[in-house]
């Protein structure tokens, strides 16, 4: 088995080339991008990174070419949207800071995106799997249920859920193997199809 060790800040380029590499073909970053997916995409990857390695909820291969990005989402009484700007938290620079990147167009479909995801989402506290990444060059090594395994064991001893979204179906059978039994389905404005898929706590 790889060695899995909590990302550090400058484990940055590393994993922003593995999610790149490894969500090129993702209709969720299609649509998150609006297909400006040369210029956005390594943008939207480093947010992703840097709004939660700080929290020690980023596992990664010690090369880094598998990276699994959590967040626990907790029971709150602020806006639900991470993505927000209104407040001055670390994790809302980062987001501040993608904003002026991409412009606000792109933003904006970041926010329909995350609005979507919101209206079905489920019930809190739970741990999100926000990103799962392989680089392509290392597929069928197990190093993503290497990466995923450290998380488990902490929602299993806190008896919390782990949930994600995904809108590949070949990737339902592989969350399936892994405990994600539970499943809500529904669609973007576009009409891309998106499964919440849920793991219980063992």
């Amino acid at each position: 088995m790889p060695n899995i060790r909590r990302a550090r800040p400058e484990d940055a380029d590393l994993v922003v080339e593995t999610m790149v590499a490894a969500f090129v073909t993702d209709p969720a970053w299609e649509f998150i991008t609006g297909g400006d997916r040369a210029r956005v995409d390594p943008y939207f990857a480093r947010a992703l990174f840097d709004s939660r390695v700080h929290d020690g909820t980023v596992w990664v291969t010690d090369d880094c070419s598998a990276a699994a990005l959590w967040e626990l989402r907790e029971v709150t009484t602020q806006a639900a949207n991470v993505r927000s700007t209104d407040d001055h938290s670390a994790q809302a620079a980062v987001w501040a800071d993608y904003r002026r990147q991409v412009g606000e167009q792109t933003w904006q479909r970041l926010e329909i995106y995350e609005e979507e995801l919101e209206k079905h989402a489920p019930p809190r506290p739970y741990w999100y799997l926000g990103v799962l990444a392989t680089h392509p060059r290392y597929h069928k090594q197990g190093l993503a249920s290497a990466v995923l395994a450290p998380t488990f064991a902490l929602a299993d001893e806190a008896h919390l859920p782990s949930w994600l979204e995904t809108e590949q179906v070949d990737n339902i059978t592989f969350y399936e193997n892994r405990g994600f039994t539970e499943r809500v389905e529904f669609a973007l404005p576009d009409g891309t199809r998106v499964w919440w898929m849920g793991r219980p706590a063992r």
